[in-house]
Protein backbone atom coordinates (compact mmCIF):
# COMPACT_ATOMS: atom_id res chain seq x y z
CA UNK A 1 0.00 0.00 0.00
CA UNK A 2 0.98 3.65 -0.38
CA UNK A 3 0.27 6.23 2.32
CA UNK A 4 0.13 9.79 0.99
CA UNK A 5 0.30 12.70 3.44
CA UNK A 6 -0.56 16.28 2.50
CA UNK A 7 -0.15 19.32 4.77
CA UNK A 8 -0.10 23.07 4.04
CA UNK A 9 3.73 23.01 4.21
CA UNK A 10 4.71 19.70 2.58
CA UNK A 11 3.52 16.44 1.08
CA UNK A 12 5.06 12.99 0.68
CA UNK A 13 4.30 9.34 0.02
CA UNK A 14 5.43 6.24 1.91
CA UNK A 15 5.23 2.69 0.55
CA UNK A 16 4.27 0.06 3.12
CA UNK A 17 3.89 -3.69 3.37
CA UNK A 18 1.56 -5.11 6.03
CA UNK A 19 0.94 -8.58 7.46
CA UNK A 20 -2.05 -9.09 9.76
CA UNK A 21 -3.68 -11.92 11.65
CA UNK A 22 -7.18 -11.16 12.88
CA UNK A 23 -7.64 -7.97 14.88
CA UNK A 24 -4.82 -8.40 17.38
CA UNK A 25 -1.62 -8.91 15.39
CA UNK A 26 -0.07 -6.78 12.63
CA UNK A 27 3.38 -5.96 11.31
CA UNK A 28 3.95 -2.87 9.17
CA UNK A 29 7.21 -2.37 7.27
CA UNK A 30 8.26 0.84 5.51
CA UNK A 31 9.54 -0.19 2.06
CA UNK A 32 10.19 3.32 0.74
CA UNK A 33 10.16 6.58 2.68
CA UNK A 34 12.54 9.19 3.96
CA UNK A 35 16.11 8.28 5.01
CA UNK A 36 15.06 7.86 8.64
CA UNK A 37 11.91 5.86 7.85
CA UNK A 38 12.90 3.27 5.25
CA UNK A 39 13.21 -0.08 7.00
CA UNK A 40 11.22 0.99 10.07
CA UNK A 41 8.67 -1.51 11.34
CA UNK A 42 5.70 -1.24 13.68
CA UNK A 43 4.48 -4.35 15.49
CA UNK A 44 1.01 -4.54 17.00
CA UNK A 45 0.33 -7.25 19.56
CA UNK A 46 -3.17 -6.82 20.96
CA UNK A 47 -3.17 -3.41 22.73
CA UNK A 48 0.59 -2.79 22.60
CA UNK A 49 2.86 -1.30 19.95
CA UNK A 50 6.59 -1.66 19.34
CA UNK A 51 8.72 0.10 16.73
CA UNK A 52 11.97 -1.10 15.12
CA UNK A 53 14.35 1.81 14.50
CA UNK A 54 16.93 0.63 11.93
CA UNK A 55 19.26 3.62 12.35
CA UNK A 56 19.49 3.02 16.09
CA UNK A 57 19.37 -0.76 15.72
CA UNK A 58 16.88 -1.15 18.56
CA UNK A 59 13.23 -1.79 19.41
CA UNK A 60 11.18 0.81 21.29
CA UNK A 61 7.90 0.06 23.03
CA UNK A 62 5.46 2.94 22.70
CA UNK A 63 4.28 4.15 26.13
CA UNK A 64 0.61 4.93 26.72
CA UNK A 65 1.39 8.65 26.65
CA UNK A 66 2.38 8.41 22.99
CA UNK A 67 -0.73 6.59 21.77
CA UNK A 68 -2.36 9.85 20.71
CA UNK A 69 0.70 10.93 18.70
CA UNK A 70 0.79 10.92 14.92
CA UNK A 71 1.90 7.68 13.25
CA UNK A 72 4.66 8.34 10.68
CA UNK A 73 3.66 12.02 10.48
CA UNK A 74 0.22 11.10 9.13
CA UNK A 75 -3.30 11.91 10.34
CA UNK A 76 -3.54 8.40 11.80
CA UNK A 77 -2.52 8.04 15.43
CA UNK A 78 -0.79 5.18 17.21
CA UNK A 79 -4.10 4.63 18.98
CA UNK A 80 -5.80 4.11 15.60
CA UNK A 81 -3.55 1.12 15.02
CA UNK A 82 -4.39 -0.38 18.39
CA UNK A 83 -8.09 0.41 18.53
CA UNK A 84 -8.97 0.18 14.86
CA UNK A 85 -11.51 -2.60 15.47
CA UNK A 86 -12.86 -1.65 18.90
CA UNK A 87 -16.25 -0.27 17.79
CA UNK A 88 -18.09 -3.36 19.04
CA UNK A 89 -16.32 -3.41 22.41
CA UNK A 90 -16.20 0.31 23.18
CA UNK A 91 -19.39 1.75 21.67
CA UNK A 92 -23.15 1.31 21.69
CA UNK A 93 -24.75 1.69 18.26
CA UNK A 94 -28.11 3.03 17.13
CA UNK A 95 -29.48 3.47 13.59
CA UNK A 96 -30.86 7.01 13.32
CA UNK A 97 -32.07 7.01 9.72
CA UNK A 98 -31.51 6.23 6.06
CA UNK A 99 -30.03 8.69 3.55
CA UNK A 100 -28.54 8.83 0.09
CA UNK A 101 -24.79 8.79 -0.51
CA UNK A 102 -23.33 8.47 -3.98
CA UNK A 103 -26.79 7.58 -5.27
CA UNK A 104 -27.10 4.64 -2.86
CA UNK A 105 -29.13 4.14 0.30
CA UNK A 106 -27.11 4.13 3.51
CA UNK A 107 -27.89 3.71 7.18
CA UNK A 108 -26.67 6.45 9.49
CA UNK A 109 -25.40 4.75 12.64
CA UNK A 110 -24.45 6.73 15.74
CA UNK A 111 -21.87 5.15 18.06
CA UNK A 112 -21.63 6.43 21.63
CA UNK A 113 -18.99 5.27 24.14
CA UNK A 114 -19.94 2.66 26.68
CA UNK A 115 -19.58 3.89 30.29
CA UNK A 116 -16.51 1.71 30.85
CA UNK A 117 -14.78 2.60 27.56
CA UNK A 118 -11.61 4.69 27.54
CA UNK A 119 -12.03 6.64 24.28
CA UNK A 120 -11.46 10.22 23.19
CA UNK A 121 -14.61 10.62 21.08
CA UNK A 122 -17.98 12.00 22.17
CA UNK A 123 -19.55 9.99 19.35
CA UNK A 124 -18.84 8.53 15.91
CA UNK A 125 -21.36 8.74 13.09
CA UNK A 126 -21.08 6.14 10.34
CA UNK A 127 -22.76 5.83 6.95
CA UNK A 128 -23.14 2.16 5.99
CA UNK A 129 -24.16 1.09 2.49
CA UNK A 130 -27.39 -0.88 2.84
CA UNK A 131 -26.60 -3.06 -0.18
CA UNK A 132 -23.32 -4.50 1.13
CA UNK A 133 -23.18 -3.41 4.82
CA UNK A 134 -19.78 -1.74 4.32
CA UNK A 135 -18.86 1.66 5.80
CA UNK A 136 -18.68 4.56 3.37
CA UNK A 137 -18.02 7.46 5.75
CA UNK A 138 -17.06 7.85 9.41
CA UNK A 139 -17.28 11.19 11.25
CA UNK A 140 -15.48 11.53 14.60
CA UNK A 141 -16.71 14.15 17.10
CA UNK A 142 -14.60 15.38 20.02
CA UNK A 143 -15.71 15.87 23.62
CA UNK A 144 -17.22 19.26 22.72
CA UNK A 145 -19.36 17.66 20.01
CA UNK A 146 -17.29 19.27 17.22
CA UNK A 147 -16.38 17.33 14.09
CA UNK A 148 -12.69 16.48 14.56
CA UNK A 149 -12.02 14.33 11.50
CA UNK A 150 -13.66 12.40 8.68
CA UNK A 151 -12.67 9.02 7.25
CA UNK A 152 -13.94 8.07 3.79
CA UNK A 153 -13.78 4.68 2.05
CA UNK A 154 -13.76 4.36 -1.75
CA UNK A 155 -12.58 2.33 -4.75
CA UNK A 156 -14.43 -0.83 -3.70
CA UNK A 157 -13.24 -3.95 -5.51
CA UNK A 158 -14.19 -7.59 -5.43
CA UNK A 159 -11.46 -9.84 -3.93
CA UNK A 160 -12.79 -13.39 -4.07
CA UNK A 161 -16.07 -13.33 -2.17
CA UNK A 162 -15.14 -10.07 -0.40
CA UNK A 163 -15.89 -6.49 -1.42
CA UNK A 164 -13.04 -4.35 -0.14
CA UNK A 165 -12.26 -0.58 -0.19
CA UNK A 166 -8.89 -0.06 -1.89
CA UNK A 167 -8.68 3.56 -0.72
CA UNK A 168 -9.14 5.14 2.70
CA UNK A 169 -8.85 8.90 3.25
CA UNK A 170 -8.66 10.78 6.56
CA UNK A 171 -9.35 14.52 6.64
CA UNK A 172 -8.84 16.18 10.06
CA UNK A 173 -10.43 19.44 11.12
CA UNK A 174 -7.12 21.24 10.56
CA UNK A 175 -7.32 22.98 7.20
CA UNK A 176 -5.13 21.72 4.38
CA UNK A 177 -4.29 18.31 5.89
CA UNK A 178 -5.18 14.94 4.42
CA UNK A 179 -3.85 11.38 4.62
CA UNK A 180 -4.86 8.62 2.22
CA UNK A 181 -3.97 4.95 2.04
CA UNK A 182 -4.26 3.22 -1.33
CA UNK A 183 -3.80 -0.54 -1.63
CA UNK A 184 -1.92 -1.82 -4.67
CA UNK A 185 -2.33 -5.51 -3.79
CA UNK A 186 -4.05 -7.48 -1.06
CA UNK A 187 -4.41 -11.18 -0.27
CA UNK A 188 -6.73 -12.78 2.26
CA UNK A 189 -6.59 -16.15 4.03
CA UNK A 190 -2.81 -16.39 3.68
CA UNK A 191 -0.84 -18.74 5.92
CA UNK A 192 1.46 -16.39 7.88
CA UNK A 193 4.11 -17.92 10.21
CA UNK A 194 3.31 -17.20 13.86
CA UNK A 195 6.78 -15.76 14.56
CA UNK A 196 6.09 -12.97 12.04
CA UNK A 197 4.52 -11.10 14.96
CA UNK A 198 7.21 -11.88 17.52
CA UNK A 199 9.50 -9.40 19.24
CA UNK A 200 12.45 -11.61 18.31
CA UNK A 201 11.74 -11.14 14.60
CA UNK A 202 11.24 -7.43 15.13
CA UNK A 203 14.60 -7.10 16.89
CA UNK A 204 16.22 -8.82 13.93
CA UNK A 205 14.80 -6.10 11.69
CA UNK A 206 13.13 -8.55 9.30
Amino acid sequence: MTMSIRTPAWSRSIKLQVWARGKDFALIRVLEGGPRETGMMTLKREKQLWTWLPQAGRVMKLPSGMMGDSWMGSDFTNDDLVRGDSFVDDFQAAITGVEKTGGRDAWRVVLRPRPSAVVVWDRIEVLIDRANCLPVLEDFFDEDGTLARRMAFSDFRQIGWRLFPFKMTVVPAEQGRETSIAYSEIQFDVDIPADTFSLQRLRQGR
